[in-house]
């Protein structure tokens, strides 16, 4: 599946670290986050989708990436 650019693996990377940000949202409306959100409590939300879609994007496209021998 590696190409010696790696664009492919960075935007399935971009893909996967976008979806699990927004099932991560999905999650925090369906519990009731968004039922009068305090201002605190909507910069916690947006710094842990930032941190989701980080983690996971970074992580897949590591597992993705060829390994050198």
């Amino acid at each position: 599946m590696a190409r010696r650019g790696g664009e492919l693996e960075a935007f399935t990377a971009f893909l996967g670290g976008l979806l699990a940000a927004g099932l991560a949202a999905l999650t925090m409306a369906g519990v009731g986050l968004t039922d009068r959100p305090t201002p605190a409590l909507k910069t916690a939300a947006l710094v842990t989708l930032g941190a989701i879609w980080l983690t996971v994007t970074t992580t897949v496209y590591l597992r993705l990436k060829p390994r050198s021998s």
